[in-house]
This record gives structure tokens, C-alpha cells and sequence, in this order.
């Protein structure tokens, strides 16, 4: 058994690894057919044409680790269909840079959609006795919650998909997280998975950063969102010890990221939510805590160094998740903390103010 996992890990990782490779090597082939020319835009911050199609080698990678993962566990075959709609969505814009968001969300729902009926994937407590009353016995009421909190993470994942690194980095933190946390649990299946998509994301790492020579684009971002999150709601549902906050207290980067997003554009300056801008945390940080002065003006690597500051950030939810894995009011504290701490931290860096890159 411990054996043919790590033939599934090494299989995965080695894949991703040849597939990025091909992608890369190959650009001045598909270059033409594909958005990599694009590079208007306020969140694009490269300068040359870079492949935005590497979700596929994290896709590709771990559905063959998957493959020859099922021979010795009880993997549903719908695993396989269920990133399907979102991926192909999301690498519809990658490719043609034509898919409306409320096409990719009604995509992404349709995965989720999937989730719940034929994987009974969904979100049915939050340790609340009136709200886990009506999740638990209505089921449309489930559904649709369900399909609003994984839809959020499906979307916040994207959004934080816009520096080399900060993606794939983040990603493979909560793989390893949730992997720990399985295996404290006895949980092979939840292990497994989780360290399959990490060795995937991490054959795409190694070329994403620091040399940004492959962006994960729309469909890596969408496919990396949904499953984590339906292996993490796999695990909460097969441990009873287990909470739904802690699969959000490890996803809070992320879906803070977008819920600030939301507030800020729509309240604040009263533009439209679904509309980018360059207001992000990273990019702020990009602005005014990344002196390229020092680093030669090496565009490629002032890119990257915002990364470490992010994944920094992603631990204040990550840490306190793991540590209190099966105590939901430490849980529910950090969920709290994360947000004030973030509210602070992008508070004063978009201060006029902060100077501290001048």
C-alpha cells in the first residue's frame, strides 16, 4: 500500500514536472492560439509573453496519481468528473480570454453541484444548533449554501493567483496541512489526495517560481480551489472530531481576500465587484514593500518576492488551524483574529502614508 502511493506521488510530481516542461518549450507553437500575448490589464504585471496554461499539468498530473491511486483505494470514478466543468471554463479563458465570470461561476457551481448529489459532498454544520437544524434537514437550504461558500473558494483562489508563487505556494501549505491533519486521524484516503495534489502543484512550482517561466492561469487556479476543498469537507465529513471551521480557518486567506475585495469595491468605491483592479494585498505589497532598487530591477524577481510576504499571511489561518484541528471555538477565535489582522495589516500598507518602498 505504502509503496504504491509513493509510485502515485513520484508519478505525479514527475508528470507535472514533463508536461510544464512541454508547455514552456513549446510556446512558440501554441502562442498563437492562446491569450499569452495579452499583456494589458491592471493585475498583469510581466512584460513578456509567459504561458498561462499550466493548470493543465496540475490537472493531467494528478488525475494520473489518482489513476494509480484507485487500484488500491475506494476512489468514486465522479472524483474524476467533478473538476471537470470549472477546469474547462477556466481554461476557456486562459486559451481566448472570452469567458464572462458569471459563466465561469455558473460552471464552477455546476462541479459543486455534481459534489453534493452523486459524492454527498456538502456543507451540513457549523456547530450552530439553529443553522445546522435547517443545513441538516433541508437540503436545498445545504445546497445552496454549499454552493456559495465553495463557490467562494473556488473564485477567492484566482483571486490570489497574481504573483509567481503565491498560488502554488499557498496550495501546497494547505495540502500539507490537511495531509498532517489526516494523518493524525488515520485517514489514508484524505493523506493521499492531499499529497498527490501537492506533488502536482510542486512539478508546476519549481518553474512558477522565482522565474515566473509558467503562470497557472484560470483553470489551474478554479481546479486547485475545488479540490482542495472537496478533499478538506471529505475529511470533516468522515471525522466526527472535525469542523467545518477549520476547513474555513485554512482557507481564510483566500476567501477574506475576496470578501475584502467585494466590500471594498462595492462599498467603498461603489464599482463594480466582478470588475479587477490593482487593490489587492499583494499588489499593494508589490507597490510599497518590494524595492526593486535592490534587487537590480529584475522585474521577474521583484514579481516573486511578494510571494514570502503572502504565504506569511496564510499561516496566521494555516498554524492555528492545525493546532486546534478539533476544537471549534479556537476555530471560530482565529477565523476573528485572521480578519483583524488583515483588515489592519491593509489598512496602513494602502495608507498614504506608508512609504517604506520610497
Amino acid at each position: 500500500m505504502q509503496i504504491s502511493f509513493l509510485i502515485s506521488f513520484l508519478i505525479s510530481f514527475l508528470i507535472s514536472v514533463v508536461i510544464t516542461c512541454i508547455i514552456i518549450k513549446t510556446q512558440h507553437t501554441h502562442k498563437n492560439y492562446s491569450y499569452d500575448s495579452n499583456l494589458n490589464g491592471v493585475q498583469k504585471f510581466h512584460t513578456n509573453m509567459v504561458p498561462r496554461v499550466g493548470g493543465i499539468s496540475v490537472l493531467l498530473s494528478f488525475y494520473s496519481g489518482l489513476w494509480f491511486l484507485s487500484n488500491n483505494l475506494d476512489i468514486s470514478y465522479v472524483m474524476w468528473i467533478v473538476p471537470l466543468p470549472v477546469f474547462i471554463a477556466g481554461i476557456y479563458e486562459d486559451l481566448t480570454g472570452k469567458a464572462s465570470p458569471l459563466a465561469r461561476i455558473m460552471f464552477a457551481f455546476l462541479s459543486i453541484l455534481i459534489a453534493f448529489v452523486w459524492m454527498r459532498i456538502g456543507i451540513t454544520n457549523l456547530g450552530f444548533e439553529w443553522v445546522d437544524y435547517l443545513l441538516s434537514n433541508y437540503e436545498a437550504i445545504s445546497l445552496l449554501f454549499t454552493l456559495l461558500v465553495m463557490g467562494g473558494v473556488v473564485n477567492s483562489f484566482n483571486i490570489i493567483d497574481g504573483f509567481n508563487g503565491i498560488l502554488s505556494g499557498y496550495s501546497i501549505l494547505v495540502s500539507l496541512s490537511m495531509a498532517y491533519v489526516a494523518y493524525v486521524l488515520n485517514d489514508d484516503l484524505a493523506v493521499h489526495l492531499n499529497l498527490i495534489l501537492c506533488a502536482s502543484v510542486f512539478g508546476f512550482f519549481i518553474f512558477n517560481f522565482p522565474f515566473g517561466k509558467i503562470f497557472m492561469g484560470d483553470g489551474g487556479a478554479y481546479f486547485i480551489g475545488l479540490m482542495l476543498a472537496i478533499i478538506g469537507l471529505m475529511l470533516v465529513s468522515r471525522h466526527a472530531e472535525l469542523s467545518n471551521w477549520f476547513i474555513l480557518l485554512i482557507f481564510m486567506y483566500p476567501m477574506y481576500e475576496l470578501l475584502y475585495s467585494i466590500y471594498r469595491r462595492k462599498v467603498i468605491h461603489g464599482t463594480d465587484a466582478s470588475q479587477p483592479d490593482a487593490n489587492h494585498l499583494h499588489t499593494l505589497v508589490y507597490r510599497k514593500l518590494i524595492s526593486c532598487d535592490r534587487l537590480k530591477n529584475n522585474k521577474v524577481i521583484c514579481n516573486s518576492m511578494v510571494s514570502p510576504f503572502m504565504w506569511l499571511l496564510s499561516l496566521v489561518g494555516i498554524a492555528p488551524a492545525v493546532i486546534w484541528f478539533d476544537n471549534q471555538t479556537m476555530l471560530i477565535i482565529w477565523v476573528f483574529i485572521f480578519m483583524v489582522i488583515y483588515t489592519i495589516i491593509y489598512k496602513y500598507i494602502s495608507s498614504d502614508r506608508f512609504k517604506f518602498n520610497h
